[in-house]
């Protein structure tokens, strides 16, 4: 049984008028009446449909114009605005056409964009603003989506497609939240405890099986490192950290031993005779340093004698070019005693060689000369220059002979200084050998110990990824539980959804009852709280309605909406209005569609509701309850 009637005059949604601005500032507008059946008529492309495009448009709809209102309309018109109020506050709605503002609705001239006008106006009709499964399963659904304004304005905005369906090319999850939505259910329905168990145990089941591979794989891994180097198979870090204190202490212990064993050689090499092995002769270094003492003396003597050698030579070439400069004097004396001299060589006056002067005169000056006086003194130069210079000699003999003696002392020095080397050497390589094989051992087992340390963080590297898969499980699990341990946000109030569906029913078989023998089969209307489906009779109404059939059906649905405030609680969406664009559809009897409009007039006059519909027919209601807008104006069809 359905409850009395009572009317809900502020509640939901009333469109008080649409307006359109022209290029030219003109305006179309058009108002309409709450408890009522408001009936826009006019012939055909007269923007009947236009005008409730108009409103769906104000009220969010993404479209660009021309898809949303027509090429014609949108090329028309800059602006359209929608007066409106919701829950009793009035609001003025308002999109433009131009580009750069069709992307924002503006609400009291306050721009928003379309894509959060969903949320605002959920929040002033005071409707839930719910995330739903995108699937019929939650279960089985991998997200959420948004239930938006625009989802539930579809089954209160009945255009020509969508007389045959709850809504046009609405998916079957969407129209179960809707149809919760509408019956006031949604908020517990919709706390999503089941999708987000499943999604949980998802996001479990898959860190399990990566904890499974990673704690393969690094098994694997790590045995095979751990056998490569010969040290213990680490299954945790802690295994990990006492290995590496294992190899620690070995490689301290044999850096310690190659340090004291560095020391012993380098107290050996550099003459320790406390360091001294059995049988090392102490005296060869003694003599190795005495004979290269002598040897640097010997040096320096050769350094010295082939200097005073080359100076000696250098002194004999200079006094035997002495010795032929005199030879060329007197050489010159004889040749050049019979040239006259023609030219003076102070004034350059001209000299007559036949003036006169004395015989024992020079014919220039005319001082007495004696021919053979220059040449005694040359000779005398020659003579004392030729003594000098086998002095000379005689020297340079000597040196020669110490510069020899002086190499080949420094010759015997080098062989011996050579030889006690060689003994040093070989007695020491003798005594070092075993050192040598012990430092090479150290050093093969210091490097097989440093590869074994930095193996240890990519060891722990590997272990790390065991570790933090199995956190990865516990965060999981534990998400898990306390999903499974949350209550839910929303408990139920009032009447449960079996009540709420059965009242739902209840309000379209009430309407359906006049239309028995009239196009309506003779089964009853029954709902599922289950999975929200209809049934007439016993079958599913998609499966056993035809295409006239569905238009009644859908009419009664679009009746039981506006008794939703009556009937059941704050909890459902009462929408309070109704956009039904022509409903003669499907071939269905004229008389009845006139009948139902009146039906409609009644319960928006009963209810406080309002009902917009659009009506080509020249037949038309004249009752108190119905209020006629005659469109003007005829556009071209596109």
């Amino acid at each position: 049984m359905t409850k009395p009637v009572v009317a809900h005059p502020g509640r939901g949604i009333r469109v008080e008028s649409v307006r359109l601005v022209q290029h030219t500032g003109e305006i179309d507008e058009y108002t309409f009446h709450s408890g009522m059946l408001n009936i826009i008529t006019g012939v055909r492309n007269s923007s009947k449909t236009t005008t409730l495009k108009a409103i769906d448009y104000c009220l969010g709809d993404r479209d660009s114009p021309r898809d949303a209102l027509t090429t014609a309309v949108a090329e028309k018109y800059v602006e359209i605005s929608t007066d409106l109020t919701l829950n009793g506050t009035p609001h003025t709605l308002t999109r433009s056409l131009q580009h750069g503002h069709m992307n924002k609705v503006y609400i009291d001239g306050d721009g928003l964009n379309v894509d959060v006008f969903s949320g605002w106006i959920l929040r002033e009709l005071n409707w839930p603003d719910l995330q739903i499964p995108k699937g019929i399963v939650a279960e089985s659904a991998n997200q959420l989506t948004p239930l938006s304004f625009r989802n539930t304005l579809r089954h209160i905005y009945r255009n020509e497609d969508s007389w045959t369906d709850f809504a046009n090319k609405e998916a079957e999850f969407i129209r179960r939240a809707v149809v919760s939505q509408l019956l006031g259910f949604a908020r517990v329905k919709y706390s999503n405890k089941d999708f987000h168990i499943a999604q949980a145990k998802k996001r479990l089941a898959e860190a399990q099986a990566v904890e499974r591979e990673v704690q393969e794989s690094t098994l694997q891994a790590v045995t095979a490192i751990s056998e490569r180097l010969s040290i213990p198979v680490a299954r945790s870090l802690e295994q990990v950290a006492a290995a590496r204190d294992a190899v620690r202490a070995e490689l301290d212990t044999a850096y310690e031993q190659r340090r004291q064993l560095t020391a012993d050689i380098n107290s050996m090499v550099h003459g320790g005779h406390e360091s001294a092995g059995a049988g090392y002769d102490t005296t060869l270094t003694t003599d190795y340093e005495d004979t290269s003492r002598r040897l640097q003396r010997a040096l320096d003597e050769v350094a010295g004698f082939d200097q005073l050698h080359d100076e000696h030579k250098q002194s004999a070439q200079t006094v035997t070019a002495e010795i032929g400069r005199m030879q060329r004097l007197i050489t010159s004396i004889d040749l050049f005693d019979a040239l006259p001299v023609r030219l003076c060589p102070a004034c350059e006056q001209s000299v007559d060689p036949r003036r006169p002067h004395d015989d024992d005169a020079c014919y220039l000056c005319n001082q007495p000369v004696n021919d053979d006086q220059r040449q005694r003194r040359a000779q005398v130069e020659i003579r004392s220059l030729e003594s000098e210079l086998a002095d000379l000699q005689d020297v340079i003999v000597r040196t020669a002979s110490d510069l020899q003696a002086a190499h080949e002392r420094r010759t015997h020095l080098e062989q011996q200084q050579a030889e006690l080397a060689r003994r040093i050497n070989n007695e020491r390589a003798a005594q070092l050998a075993p050192f040598m094989t012990a430092l090479e051992d150290l050093a093969g087992n210091i490097a097989q110990l440093e590869q074994k340390m930095t193996t240890f963080p990519a060891i722990e590297e590997i272990l790390q990824r065991r570790v933090e898969a199995g956190q990865t499980v516990a965060s999981a699990q534990q998400a898990l539980d306390n999903i499974a341990e949350a209550q839910p946000p929303h408990q139920a109030v009032g009447l449960s959804p079996a009540d709420r569906c059965a009242l739902f029913a209840d309000r379209m078989n009430s309407f359906l009852q006049n239309y028995r023998g009239r196009g309506w089969v003779k089964g009853n209307i029954t709902i599922s709280d289950s999975d929200l489906t209809f049934y007439v009779g016993t079958r599913p109404w998609n499966q056993i309605l035809g295409a006239e059939l569905r238009v009644l059906f859908f009419l009664a649905y679009s009746y039981a909406t506006l008794f939703l405030a009556n009937d059941l609680d704050e909890e459902c969406a009462f929408p309070g209005f109704l956009m039904l664009d022509n409903p003669y559809q499907q071939g269905i009897d004229a008389g009845v569609i006139k009948s139902v409009l009146q039906d409609l007039g009644e319960a928006a006059q009963a209810t406080g509701t309002q009902v917009i519909t659009t009506q080509a027919l020249s037949e038309s209601l004249r009752t108190k309850n119905v209020r006629h807008i005659e469109m003007p104006q005829v556009y071209e069809a596109n």
